[in-house]
């Protein structure tokens, strides 16, 4: 890491520091995303990490916004840091200009193009994290061969429905009936599975950074915290599920900031085989270490007055985001059986 990369993140984490305090977390799910914060990152420039400057970016490369979204996770920062980030990603890859206002959503899930001469769109997109009302959205469609285009929304004709995940953020879902969008435009899988893949990576380093987080949280209060004249965190069992927490996070961790680290601009085989091992061993642990926080701290954990849960419900919102563990399970079991004759070399690279 040079030089300006660490400035990079340790003034990100200075501002998220002085800001997203306890009384900054509960406004934020009474009111929304706060504006002062928000302007605040959109003057530091961070929605532009990995954007060269000359085209009006911030410049550094896209592996160092995945690192500022562990250090959001670190904070459970109330802005959707990753959404807006990837948005700028594909919108300046795309040659599109996203200063109006531009939302990406799940790359995971595609809508119908219509063969028609009107060039319609149908269908639903469901589970969109980080939508700005008013704002067009970039989704993927797909004709009836089943080639991959990228669709541009028209807000003015977004039918959409709002509810709430269990961090209480808010999650759109659009209904399409004959939409005309503003752009189609073909794209290649490749291009589809990178930018699936750093969605999926930007949600799992989130999800790393508020997990280290509550660790942090349970071992200062099992040091702190007197039962029978002693630390709660003496008691064995206690000393064994915070190992097993131990355990599970700094695998989960790992394997995230390995994939962070080999990020290129395509994603190979190896390099997905690795991501979706990564969103299992995540998963894992967030299954695994949320409970385990929730224990130690005992009732005092879902309590408004303690910052716990605003970490742990954040994880279990992260975990329902791109599919299941069994999907992953599978896909992962569907990739190594194609890949049979180099078993060996794909378990041991």
């Amino acid at each position: 890491m040079d030089e300006m990369e660490l400035i990079l993140k340790e003034s990100f984490e200075k501002i998220l520091y002085d800001s997203c305090d306890k009384d900054l977390l509960e406004e934020s799910e009474r009111k929304g995303v706060p504006a002062r914060l928000l302007q605040a990152l959109e003057e530091f420039g961070v929605f532009l990490i990995g954007i060269d400057e000359a085209d009006g970016g911030s410049g550094f490369e896209k592996k160092n916004g995945l690192e500022l979204a562990v250090i959001a996770g670190k904070y459970a920062l109330p802005v959707p840091f990753t959404a807006m980030l990837l948005s700028n990603w594909l919108a300046y890859r795309e040659n599109l200009d996203s200063k109006g206002g531009l939302s990406c959503g799940p790359l995971d899930q595609r809508i119908k193009i219509d063969a028609g001469k009107e060039q319609v769109v149908n269908g639903t997109i469901e589970n969109m994290y980080g939508y700005t009302k008013g704002n067009d959205a970039l989704v993927l469609g797909t004709n009836e061969q089943g080639e991959d285009y990228l669709v541009l929304l028209d807000a003015s004709q977004l039918d959409y429905k709002i509810k709430h995940n269990l961090a209480n953020e808010p999650v759109y879902s659009f209904t399409l009936i004959n939409h005309a969008p503003k752009l189609i435009k073909p794209i290649e899988p490749s291009v589809v599975r990178y930018y699936f893949g750093l969605q999926l990576l930007l949600n799992l380093a989130v999800a790393t950074g508020a997990l280290k987080k509550i660790f942090e949280l349970t071992i200062e209060h099992a040091n702190t915290r007197v039962q029978f004249g002693k630390q709660i965190g003496n008691f064995q069992m206690n000393k064994n599920n915070l190992s097993i927490m131990a355990e599970s996070i700094k695998q989960a961790e790992v394997m995230t900031l390995n994939c962070i680290e080999s990020l290129r601009d395509n994603l190979d085989q190896q390099n997905y085989l690795e991501l979706m091992v990564a969103k299992l061993k995540v998963c894992e642990a967030i299954t695994t270490a949320t409970p385990i926080a929730h224990q130690i701290h005992a009732a005092m954990g879902y309590t408004q007055e303690h910052i716990l849960h605003y970490y742990t419900r954040k994880l279990w919102s992260l975990r329902e985001e791109y599919q299941s563990e069994s999907y992953w399970s599978h896909e992962i079991s569907h990739f190594v059986l194609g890949q049979e004759e180099k078993l060996w070399e794909i378990v041991t690279q």
